[in-house]
């Protein structure tokens, strides 16, 4: 199993693990996630990451099969005069084939997503765990993350 930057003739196969966690995550937030149609419709958003200075994709690979993907970015803060200006890293998405799962790839991409950071000048990172991924939740804790923040949300229909 490598660990390696994803490159241009990825994007088909990041896109097949993208659909996976769009299938979960619409599965159990359908007003909010659209479901998967099988394509490359994320194309353009993992081609953002993997075309800017200050981001990238990192992938896992088992014998020429993309089995993971994680996108990260770097940038400094918004410069408003109550936050306090500074390089963050920030971790947009990470999915890992389901038949590959439990094998420490997730580990592995997140740790090359944290060097990457580190590399760039972050001084941390964050991400955003959906509420009903309490196995997610549970991995980034094993991690060394904690809660920086909560975001809620109230329907009004």
């Amino acid at each position: 199993m490598t660990v390696r930057k994803a490159r241009k003739a990825d994007l088909k196969a990041i896109c097949q693990l993208s659909n996976e966690i769009n299938e979960d995550h619409h599965l159990h937030m359908p007003h909010d996630f659209v479901k998967p149609d099988g394509s490359n419709r994320d194309e353009p958003y993992w081609l953002g990451f993997m075309s800017m200075d200050d981001s990238t994709v990192f992938v896992t690979e088992d014998n020429g099969v993309l089995t993971g993907a994680v996108a990260v970015s770097v940038s400094t803060s918004a410069p408003y005069p109550f936050l306090t200006s500074r390089s963050r890293g920030h971790v947009a998405t990470i999915v890992v084939a389901e038949s590959y799962r439990g094998r420490g790839l997730g580990r592995e991409l997140m740790s090359a997503a944290e060097a990457y950071a580190k590399e760039k000048g972050a001084e941390d990172i964050k991400l955003e765990v959906m509420a009903f991924n309490s196995d997610a939740l549970d991995f980034y804790r094993e991690l060394g993350y904690g809660n920086f923040s909560f975001r809620l949300f109230k329907s009004l229909s």
